[in-house]
């Protein structure tokens, strides 16, 4: 009984200091920086409203898609945003990848979870795309991860970390041109030993954040490819032009 009471009371500590912190520094959208009603979420409806979504009619989907099956590497594309340079989506990203928003990773994957059921796509297991471990030891996170999270929920598939791995520490894909983009990917992945035990007859969904030209996940799949999956199928929170 005496160890409920202290509980109880420091749930009671930790609600009031929440509230007065709220009062002091009231929870503002990331993307926008207008004040949020509830403090739990991260971004407000009209900045999620404002994003414009992927169908599968978006030339933008269409061409990234035709791209991306060209190399015969992989087979299917969902997504569900449009990144546009200054808009919400941007900041979004930002705040996930640099700001450890990881929960703003989790809502974007449940977006694509919802994607993968309308759009009839089937999947044994989920590959988030690796960072290289010097990037992950900066960062401390995988934000693609957590938007594989986000899918996992929805779909019930698991989720698998160790079957391939990034070796090298290629520069930052945003100034680069789209053959710049490619030669900057080559045999930027491996495969951890035994990994073909995972991935053998596996159809896989290799998850990113945001899809430009389709070089990472592109060299990426040719190496799950090459242990034996037999499907790979590429979901990206957001595609940009």
């Amino acid at each position: 009984m005496h160890f409920d009471i202290i509980e109880l009371r420091s749930l009671n500590i930790t609600t009031f200091t929440r509230t007065f912190l709220d009062f002091l520094y009231p929870p503002v959208c990331i993307a926008c920086n207008k004040p949020l009603l509830d403090g739990s979420q991260k971004v407000c409806i009209d900045c999620w409203n404002a994003i414009p979504l992927v169908t599968k009619h978006l030339p933008l989907y269409q061409e990234m898609r035709m791209k991306l099956l060209s190399d015969g590497n992989i087979s299917d594309l969902v997504s569900r945003f449009t990144f546009e340079k200054e808009g919400p989506f941007q900041h979004i990203a930002h705040a996930l990848k640099y700001k450890e928003y990881k929960s703003i990773g989790l809502d974007l994957g449940t977006h694509i979870g919802e994607a993968l059921k309308e759009w009839s796509l089937e999947v044994d297991i989920l590959i988030p795309v690796p960072l290289h471990r010097i990037k992950h030891r900066e960062r401390g996170y995988n934000q693609s991860e957590f938007i594989a999270r986000g899918i996992a929920f929805v779909i019930d598939k698991p989720i698998v970390t160790n079957a391939v791995r990034r070796i090298r520490r290629t520069q930052t894909q945003t100034e680069l041109n789209i053959e710049e983009r490619r030669k900057n990917m080559e045999h930027a992945f491996e495969l951890i030993p035994h990994s073909s035990d995972i991935l053998l007859g596996k159809k896989c969904l290799l998850v990113d954040d945001v899809i430009t030209t389709g070089a990472t996940t592109n060299s990426c799949a040719q190496v799950i490819l090459s242990a034996g999956a037999t499907k790979i199928i590429v979901a990206a929170a957001a595609l940009a032009e």
